[in-house]
């Protein structure tokens, strides 16, 4: 498989449409995972902390330098960690960045010249007013990217030959991004002002902006696609004067100071740290074995009690309840509308856990914080109530009750190695060679149930599932799958995704070998 994005001229352009966000979606998460170390380092070097400048100053080199990480991180996703489209990446991004620059201030006369002074007055100031934040690092990653899957193997005549290749990748960027940052010079100026007005739409509506915001963050989750949305509200939405120049997002703006920042993240506080425990707690006292359920569960509320990571609770419940699913989007919404409403303002550099909680409460611009354990205690009541009755009420198959309209036995959440045979089958294991791990079982085993490899045209490896491209998603083997030990399997049309937990990585670099 020479590229993470193969062809895939025999898919519908809803599918091909649907797989590209998801490939960008999972991309994304390489350069916001370096968002939590920035956020320490700012955070503990702060004057009411450490007060150590030097460590503050390592946080600043971080988020002062997000657009060409998310250049550099999206290129490596998107391509299965090349380095030629990394440097692709980063020679495409400093091309564009002094493009770019270079040619704003030429954008004067057009905006004098279309009777915008105001706009022309902007430019004129050297405060960096003018500029594509994050969102110029994610276009020159998906160009770099693209065009190494283009040009990674062409052949140049034999005079040119030492500049074929993976060699060629970053002169064709550099010459693609000379000619986008012209453009992006010319148009952004007025692109830029129709994106405020959007955010501050946005940010007009109050809670019910919010509370949107927090529906759609979880209702997207099945499908991926949660972070394009984070990706805007996070890095992109609004813009502050911070010490070190213009900042833009909710998170960054939040880091640099900005008093009106931390309300499209406060609300997670409430659900993370309270709500979802509580779920877990709720799915552990319905489970007709209590043992099988409290081996997930317990250990998914305290990860996200502490850290904020979600995923192990949800897709628990996700696919074998989706109406439970709703319902927590539906409370997410509700928690962020209710924080917005009491002005309550917090910010996290990881995700909405106690760590977070704890390292911001006592920051310059955080609002209300002590509000959080007293909604989180209300949420948390909320939270077990709702999912007791409904559980109760449609007889849902949550972690340790079974159903056998779903295929599952009770203990389909455990690792295979932890289950008893299913009822009635018996599953064969193979014998493995001197140099197989039980990954490369297990990645060989999960490729022979999604139809083998004349099947899979692509995969890629996320936090907790693989996101596949098939040629037919009807001879996917969903009950093999649900042995293997995926908690979900879901398909549309070419386009599927296999809910594996945490090892997903492992199990798609190793399923790329197999192809």
């Amino acid at each position: 498989m020479s590229s993470a994005i193969p062809a895939r001229s025999n898919a519908s352009v809803g599918e091909r449409l649907l797989g590209g966000l998801q490939s960008i979606g999972r991309s994304l998460m390489l350069p916001i995972a370096v968002v939590p170390a920035a956020a320490l380092l700012l955070r503990l070097g702060d004057t009411d902390l450490l007060n150590w400048p030097w460590m503050k100053a390592a946080g600043n080199a971080i988020t002062s330098n997000l657009a060409v990480i998310f250049a550099v991180g999206i290129a490596i996703g998107l391509t299965g960690g090349e380095g030629a489209a990394a440097l692709a990446g980063l020679v495409g991004f400093l091309v564009f960045t002094a493009t770019f620059g270079a040619l704003i201030p030429q954008v004067t006369y057009v905006a004098l010249v279309n009777g915008q002074p105001d706009m022309a007055t902007k430019l004129v100031q050297p405060t960096g007013s003018i500029n594509m934040g994050v969102l110029s690092g994610i276009i020159v990653g998906l160009v770099a990217a693209a065009l190494y899957i283009r040009f990674h193997d062409i052949r140049l005549p034999d005079y040119l030959a030492f500049f074929g290749g993976k060699r060629f990748v970053p002169i064709i960027t550099a010459v693609v991004t000379l000619i986008l940052g012209a453009l992006c010079a010319l148009i952004w100026p007025f692109v830029q002002g129709w994106i405020d007005a959007l955010g501050h739409g946005i940010v007009s509506l109050g809670a019910l902006g919010t509370g949107l915001y927090g529906f759609f963050n979880r209702l997207l989750i099945p499908l991926g696609l949660h972070h394009v949305i984070n990706t805007y509200v996070w890095f992109q939405l609004g813009n502050f004067q911070g010490p070190d120049g213009i900042v833009h997002g909710d998170i960054n703006r939040y880091l640099a100071g900005d008093p009106t920042a931390g309300t499209f993240t406060a609300g997670f506080f409430v659900v993370m740290m309270f709500g979802l425990p509580a779920a877990c707690f709720a799915m552990i006292r319905q489970a007709r074995f209590p043992k099988v359920a409290s081996g997930l569960l317990l250990s998914a509320a305290f990860a996200s009690f502490l850290t904020g990571v979600t995923e192990p609770i949800e897709f628990a419940f996700m696919f074998v309840a989706p109406l439970l699913y709703l319902v927590h989007a539906l409370l997410t919404g509700t928690a962020l509308a209710v924080c917005t409403l009491l002005n309550v303002k917090i910010g996290f550099g990881f995700s909405a856990g106690l760590i977070d909680y704890v390292l911001n409460f006592t920051k310059s611009n955080t609002t209300n914080a002590w509000m959080i354990i007293v909604l989180g205690l209300i949420y948390a009541v909320i939270y077990y109530v709702v999912f007791t009755v409904c559980i109760k009420a449609f007889n849902l198959a949550t972690p340790g009750r079974g159903d056998a309209s779903s295929g599952m036995s009770a203990d389909w959440v455990l690792p295979e190695s932890q289950r008893g045979p299913k009822p009635g089958t018996e599953v064969e294991e193979p014998v493995a060679s001197g140099q197989e791990d039980q990954d490369d079982i297990k990645a060989r085993e999960v490729l022979a149930a999604l139809g083998g490899k004349s099947n899979v045209q692509s995969v890629e490896g996320c936090i907790t599932r693989l996101r596949l491209f098939v040629n037919s998603s009807e001879v996917i083997n969903d009950e093999r799958l649900k042995q293997l030990g995926a908690s979900g399997v879901v398909k549309r049309g070419k386009v599927v995704q296999v809910v594996l937990g945490t090892q997903s990585d492992r199990i798609a670099s190793r399923i790329k070998k197999l192809l």
